[in-house]
């Protein structure tokens, strides 16, 4: 996996494409205080929203405004 940059300011999350190898997606999450996390690797909707919850809770998952697919948006290899 590859590090991943915003391709958006304005949206707080990007969510990297899937890796067919791994199963799992790389997340950034700017806070709010302009840092970005690392890539982080989720490989659910659970993972995924319990790292959007804890570095922005703000942020609404479900909102495309906020957050940026790579492809295919909300798609995951292990359920939720």
């Amino acid at each position: 996996m590859t590090a991943i940059s915003f391709p958006n300011a304005d949206v707080p999350v990007y969510v990297g494409a899937y890796d067919p190898n791994s199963g799992m997606r790389l997340v950034q999450v700017c806070r709010t205080n302009g840092t970005v996390t690392g890539p982080e690797p989720c490989g659910s909707h659970r993972e995924f929203e319990h790292l959007v919850h804890t570095e922005r809770a703000d942020v609404d998952v479900a909102d495309p405004a906020q957050v940026y697919w790579a492809d295919h948006p909300g798609e995951w290899a292990h359920g939720h």
